[in-house]
């Protein structure tokens, strides 16, 4: 394999080795021939499992209207003997009741049906005979629930779900919980009037025995419930009661649910007889069991073709993708900033020409960022050169020094102080030359400016300064502060009715240099505050020159994101905040200068 890599592959197309990795990778078909394959067995057995399920619903449901239909058919047996119709033993007589001969009929249906664990036969007139029940309270029958129910059916068998509160009891050998009644009005063949009901309890066992005889999977299971949704009868588990019975409303119902983290498809079938529900529940989980064998076939499969497509492939992909990943690895570096990367690649293909144009981009790029940085340069200096230059910083500083001597000889003690702190603001502005000064210079110019303006302005001006001693020694781009104050007082303190003060902190903040110049002026409303900040962001000074300049001077130092925060509330006051990083400033001053004394 080497061999054929340094034979073929370093001169050939991009495209070529491409293709031969997609042509190794007959993973695709086998792997949609299993999914197909196992989408189709899955189907089939599901579709099985339905069908069969849907098979022993019918069954059960079946079994159950053949039993209540005999249920039914003794019940009419017995309502011939109570009225004395054709075929009964009483047939002619017309005593409407006669208990001993009931009573007799009542034993034989009984015992030759030892599901029924009791008949009661109630006569409109509270006259009754019964077999394994006993009246517990002299209570109306016409006022029993399920006296009711049977009389409102017409003639035909009516379910009581719940035996709970009659004034009726079965004997003690049969339990409530394991008992459903079947009632059956007694109709006057005459007039249909209502001469008493027929009432059977019935033990579960003749629902048990039908649903226990079906089979739906390992966990799959049958119960029936009336048509409002009571269960009349289940197996015992934790499933069934998870059963919303809303989802088995109206006729037949089929769908899949989870329960408990399992799926199950859910099937009932209702009997137009009776209107009792059976309802198969089947896991789904157990349909996966019979293409489980398959399935690990097929992964298996997969699993081997994985690992011999890998071992051919992975050689001939290296020679593709270590390539790109280099190139991708140089541009992120490019674009942090780093632009001295180069491409080399062994290849002459289409990413040794993408190589090669991406290097001939990154230098490029550098020429052409040197270029603009010299020329934004050049355009600050000569900025600073123009500016100063409108002044004559040395004509006025020789000038002012003149002023202040005939001061002193005229003993104007006010205009001596005067002049020496504008004196003192040129002095510390030309600097020598030099661009940068530090905190203690740059204070002391901004207190001389402070106590300049607090003459002409007098008391409507006050000025507070805090300067932290450790900051002093630290060098700044000089004059960045009197601007921030000559706002502070022209749009803030200048603006506001009666007095105002400026606020001027130098503190060190973890690792940052922090000044604030703060005013409780006029402030500025919020829309003037976004359009300034904008401004700021974008580069346009004609929001406020002063601002704008300072702010251009510490990215030139700094770099982006170290400009300045300015907030500001209307009728409150504005606060500018420069943070300069410590990493990026000037070494300390280790010799004072010969104007350092305040």
């Amino acid at each position: 394999m080497p061999g054929v890599k340094r034979a073929f592959l370093p001169n050939a197309k991009f495209r070529t080795r491409l293709v031969a990795s997609y042509l190794l990778i007959a993973l695709i078909p086998l792997a949609l021939f299993a999914l197909i394959s196992g989408a189709v067995s899955i189907s089939r057995a599901q579709n099985t499992a339905d069908s069969h399920t849907a098979q022993m619903v019918s069954q059960v449901s079946n079994s159950i209207d053949v039993y209540i239909q005999s249920i039914d058919k003794m019940a009419n047996y017995i309502a011939l003997t109570l009225t004395g119709g054709p075929g009964s033993p009483r047939a002619g007589e017309s005593t409407p009741f006669e208990r001993d001969g009931l009573s007799a009929v009542l034993q034989n249906v009984a015992a030759s049906h030892p599901e029924i664990a009791g008949i009661l036969v109630a006569t409109e007139d509270e006259r009754y005979t019964c077999v394994g029940m006993t009246r517990i309270s002299r209570d109306p029958f016409r006022e029993e629930e399920w006296y009711k129910r049977a009389a409102q059916a017409a003639g035909k068998i009516a379910l009581v779900n719940s035996i709970a509160g009659r004034n009726i009891v079965i004997n003690a050998d049969n339990s409530t919980d394991n008992v459903f009644s079947l009632a059956k009005a007694v109709l006057d063949p005459a007039t249909g009037r209502v001469l008493g009901v027929v009432l059977f309890d019935v033990r579960h066992d003749i629902l048990k025995e039908s649903i226990n005889k079906i089979t739906i999977g390992e966990n799959g299971f049958v119960f029936v419930t009336d048509a409002d949704g009571n269960i009349i009868y289940t197996p015992q588990n934790n499933v069934v009661y998870r059963v919303n019975p809303a989802w088995l409303a109206g006729g037949e119902a089929n769908f899949t649910t989870v329960i408990h983290g399992s799926q199950y498809q859910i099937r009932s079938e209702s009997s137009p007889y009776t209107g009792w529900k059976t309802v198969g529940v089947f896991a789904l989980d157990e349909v996966m069991g019979s293409v489980n064998s398959m399935l690990m076939l097929f992964v298996f499969a997969m699993l081997l073709s994985i690992t011999i497509i890998s071992l051919v492939a992975l050689p001939l992909s290296n020679t593709v993708t270590k390539p790109l990943l280099k190139l991708q690895k140089l541009m992120k570096q490019a674009e942090s900033g780093d632009l001295t990367v180069q491409f080399n690649s062994q290849f002459h293909d289409e990413i040794g020409d993408l190589g090669n144009s991406f290097n001939h981009m990154v230098s490029r790029m550098d020429e052409l960022i040197k270029q603009v940085y010299k020329e934004q340069q050049d355009k600050r200096d000569a900025e600073m050169k123009s500016l100063q230059e409108q002044i004559k910083p040395h004509f006025l500083y020789n000038t002012l020094d003149t002023i202040s001597w005939m001061a002193r000889e005229y003993n104007a003690t006010d205009i001596v102080q005067l002049v020496d702190a504008l004196t003192s603001m040129f002095r510390i502005g030309l600097s020598q030359g030099r661009d940068v000064i530090s905190v203690e210079e740059e204070i002391r110019h901004v207190s001389n400016y402070l106590y300049i303006q607090q003459i002409r302005y007098k008391s409507k001006l006050s000025y507070k300064i805090d300067a932290d001693p450790a900051a002093l020694a630290l060098r700044v781009p000089k004059l960045i502060l009197q601007p921030l104050v000559e706002n502070a007082i022209y749009h803030g303190i200048k603006q506001k009715r009666g007095g105002g003060t400026v606020w001027i902190l130098a503190e060190l903040r973890e690792n940052f240099l922090q000044f604030t110049v703060r005013d409780d002026g006029a402030g500025m409303s919020e829309e003037r505050l976004l359009a300034l900040r904008k401004g700021l962001e974008s580069g346009e000074g004609q929001t406020s020159f002063g601002l704008y300049y300072i702010a251009e001077r510490i990215r030139l130092y700094y770099g982006e994101g170290r400009a300045l925060a300015v907030e500001s509330a209307q009728g409150e006051g504005t606060s500018v905040t420069i943070r300069l990083p410590l990493s990026m400033l000037p070494e300390k001053l280790t010799e004072r200068t010969e104007d350092a004394d305040v």
